[in-house]
């Protein structure tokens, strides 16, 4: 049975915009159910020619999901959700949310496995944590998504469907040479060089990843769906920890939290499994929702300090826990900071709240722009996705406050401290703001590559970065990029943009 492929019309207005809050344009729309399906469209739209825009939840910052003329595949419909034949592996439709997939491991394992991995969209969709390498505040503890998914079923831009288990394809040095069978018809010829960039020993999902004997999977994992349609992946689950409590420490001056969580991480036995942070314009956000909600919130911040780190410790029992909360305490002590002021939560409500505080933040950023938006059209949200080498963060932090301080712009930084990443976040107040905060962030992306960090830890370049990945690895490593598109991706039509520019201006 033919996919029907639909003109794109009013009904369709939310299909045009991401979580970055650009808007786009398309002519025509499609609601695949299956990998069949979308091979159907796929070929159809590389015989025109015609731009391929995939879609998931749309909760992406970096304007990947937003098209600009042609084909809208909309995933929404590929829901399908199992667990694996081996019992610690679930297998998800591109389009089933991570928080689904995480209450079906739960009844699956009843309690006792989960997939750790948590962005702070938990609606983003299994095909969209894969295209961008998600990862979240657990991070720290457990790495990105690219560690946790063990096979996927692409669909290449021809329609050839793809089954790449990990472990199976790998590189020879630089160089892929492989025949892989498609579900659909005659095998997929694999003969190309890799790009000779090398990629940032830090939290990174900018461009393609890249590795010397690299399995072909993690060629897929990060690539934005610009080499493949992710039509279904299946991802490995682990042990949940027998406790875990979270902690909040307020800290009165600057830096102060640094200090603790970089002595924290200087002790082997923390049992930290992430550490988040929370600037003083970060907190001053949280105290205006607060007022606004008189109450109704599940969380209260106090006011009169400038920095906070939020903090989920695991431990095997109670007396391990305590352990490892005194050892804190102390590291709280040593920082400045007073651990009768910080906050502990071992309760499952409690606990919640604190998550709860943790996603306050980004969204009351999100609130705010949406509000000047309404005003300000042109407007979209400005934020960094920077990391660099754990050696490097105390410099970096300083020149973040130093050089918005210095241009006069409203800000909040907050994030995975632990990882040393970071995110500021520019509120633009008018277009010139906007402008002006653009420039300092590509001056930011010229030290943090210098520093062997990365333009982009999590959220993936998407339209909106693609300067500053041109910035990380130059003109040739993104000409090296688009080479690699061509073997997968001829026409360029899927993704195009995305990334890089498929037409080298």
């Amino acid at each position: 049975m033919a996919i029907r492929i639909l003109p794109f019309t009013n009904e369709y207005e939310l299909h045009l915009m991401d979580e970055s809050k650009k808007i786009g344009y398309a002519d025509r729309i499609a609601f695949p159910r299956n990998a069949e399906e979308i091979a159907q469209i796929l070929r159809i739209c590389s015989l025109e020619e015609s731009p391929v825009t995939v879609q998931g939840s749309r909760t992406g910052v970096g304007g990947g999901a937003v098209p600009f003329g042609g084909m809208v595949i909309s995933l929404e419909k590929m829901k399908n959700l199992r667990a694996g034949s081996s019992g610690d592996s679930v297998i998800a439709g591109a389009a089933v949310p991570l928080e689904e997939i995480n209450r079906f491991v739960r009844k699956m394992s009843k309690g006792t496995l989960f997939l750790p991995p948590d962005p702070t969209e938990t609606t983003a969709s299994a095909g969209g944590v894969v295209c961008c390498n998600s990862s979240g505040a657990r991070t720290y503890g457990y790495g990105p998504m690219r560690g946790f998914v063990r096979r996927i079923r692409v669909v290449l831009a021809d329609g050839k469907i793809l089954d790449i288990p990990r472990g199976r394809y790998f590189a020879e040095g630089r160089r892929f040479s492989l025949t892989i069978p498609a579900l659909n018809g005659e095998p997929f010829r694999l003969e190309t060089e890799l790009p000779s960039y090398t990629v940032p020993e830090v939290k990174n999902a900018a461009g393609y990843w890249i590795r010397e004997n690299m399995d072909l999977i993690d060629l897929f994992i990060g690539a934005e769906g610009t080499l493949g349609v992710i039509a279904e992946a299946e991802f490995s689950v682990v042990e949940k920890p027998p406790m875990v409590w979270g902690l909040i420490a307020f800290f009165p001056e600057e830096d102060q939290g640094v200090v603790f969580t970089e002595a924290l991480k200087a002790i082997d036995d923390h049992g930290c499994i992430s550490m988040e942070y929370f600037d003083r314009g970060s907190l001053g956000l949280l105290l205006e929702k607060q007022s606004e909600m008189k109450g109704r919130l599940s969380w209260h911040v106090p006011e009169g300090f400038s920095e906070a780190v939020f903090l989920e410790v695991a431990a095997e029992d109670k007396e391990h826990m305590a352990e490892r909360i005194h050892v804190i305490e102390q590291e709280i002590l040593h920082a400045g900071g007073d651990p009768g002021d910080a906050w502990v939560a071992a309760s499952g409500l409690s606990f919640h709240s604190f998550k709860e505080l943790r996603h306050a933040t980004p969204e009351a950023v999100n609130a705010r722009i949406a509000e000047i938006k309404k005003v300000q059209r042109e407007i979209t949200k400005l934020g960094s996705d920077m990391s660099v080498p754990a050696d490097k963060l105390p410099r970096t932090l300083r020149m973040y406050r130093e050089d918005l301080r210095k241009a006069g712009l409203d800000f909040v930084i907050f994030g995975h401290i632990g990882n040393s990443h970071l995110h500021v976040n520019v509120i633009s107040r008018n277009k010139e703001e906007y402008d002006l905060g653009k420039s300092i962030y590509a001056g930011w992306a010229k030290t943090v590559s210098e520093m062997g960090g990365s333009v982009s830890a999590e959220h993936g370049v998407g339209k909106l970065k693609r300067e500053f990945l041109r910035i990380m690895y130059g003109d040739d490593g993104v000409s090296e990029m688009r080479e690699l598109k061509k073997v997968f991706d001829p026409k360029g039509i899927l993704g195009r943009d995305n990334i890089f520019l498929w037409k080298n201006d």
